[in-house]
């Protein structure tokens, strides 16, 4: 088995979660066993496996995964994995790191300096023009902005990008055979066609759910050096994303709306993170600048300092920011 089909394969398996796949790829021998040997090895492994898996069992899941790689193939979607050398350094960092992507455009982008400019599904006329304006003069100083294709905030996140010729990372919840939502096939395919990327987790025909909506926001987080909210409620889905920047020692920004705006549903989630010390309010020039000025400085110690290797332990290593 080449390294995508392996990886499709074991997550295939019942009984076998991200995080266990990530324990055995950290023995470091799975790539180099041959598929008879691969039944006794996980069997063999005390790693809390539910159940015996068996040699139908994985037949079956290798022919799935099999025919993954054909639709692939057909809808010219890049697959990496763990195991291979070009795998992000910044998913392997985190906590509950990934062990397969799906891409479609400029894979190289995943390596960029990135700011991910987030918000409500349904945000003030202001909200709007703030996140389009934000993620404008940032791919204009060549930052690459990450967000998540949704309604609102992000799809002006990643306009403000594409109009200015900057490049934007789209993260997914669902296959990338499809979009989500339906609404933003357009703009799916022109990050696509315009030097910018699309990604996700699940393979082709996994559609949404909230649980993957969630779940990709830590790779939102991860793809990032820093985050910056636009507008979120008290409960926005967005704080799922500052949550996973917090676990991830990112930057964590807010934008600081003016007083005729603080009645706003979509404002008091905004109210409420600015209360936090940890959080940098962004208002002005200025503001947006000293924000940078530490993305910077994290970009800077992350590709200088910590270059890590996933077999290094099985305890992820967790950033600390310098000040």
């Amino acid at each position: 088995m080449n390294n995508a089909e392996l990886i499709i394969t074991l997550t295939l398996i019942k009984g076998l979660g991200r995080k266990t796949i990530n324990k055995i790829i950290r023995q470091g021998v799975l790539n180099s066993l041959e598929t008879s040997e691969t039944i006794d090895y996980l069997n063999n492994i005390n790693l809390k496996i539910k159940g015996i898996i068996t040699k139908d069992e994985l037949k079956y899941a290798n022919e799935v995964a099999k025919r993954t790689i054909e639709i692939c193939d057909r809808e010219d979607i890049k697959i990496s994995t763990l195991l291979d050398e070009d795998f992000p350094q910044k998913l392997k960092n985190i906590d509950d790191n990934p062990v397969i992507i799906y891409s479609k455009g400029d894979y190289n982008n995943l390596n960029d300096k990135g700011v991910a400019i987030i918000g409500s599904r349904n945000p003030s006329l202001h909200g709007v023009n703030v996140s389009y304006k934000i993620s404008s003069i940032l791919s204009q100083k060549n930052y690459t902005i990450v967000s998540g294709l949704a309604n609102g905030c992000d799809t002006f996140a990643h306009l403000g990008s594409l109009d200015t010729y900057g490049k934007t990372i789209a993260v997914m919840p669902c296959g990338l055979d499809m979009v989500y939502p339906n609404n933003n096939c357009d703009l799916f395919k022109r990050i696509i066609n315009n030097n910018g990327c699309v990604i996700s987790e699940y393979p082709p025909s996994q559609a949404v759910s909230k649980y993957r909506l969630i779940e990709r926001d830590r790779l939102q987080s991860a793809l990032s050096e820093g985050i910056i909210v636009i507008e979120t409620t008290e409960n926005g889905g967005s704080l799922h994303t500052v949550n996973y920047a917090f676990d991830q020692n990112k930057i964590v920004s807010c934008y600081k709306h003016n007083k005729n705006y603080s009645n706003l549903k979509t404002v008091k989630g905004n109210i409420k993170l600015l209360q936090n010390d940890e959080v940098i309010p962004i208002y002005d020039t200025k503001s947006l600048n000293e924000f940078l000025k530490k993305v910077d400085n994290f970009y800077k110690y992350q590709n200088t300092n910590q270059k890590l290797q996933i077999y290094e332990n099985t305890q992820q290593i967790k950033f600390k920011f310098l000040n």
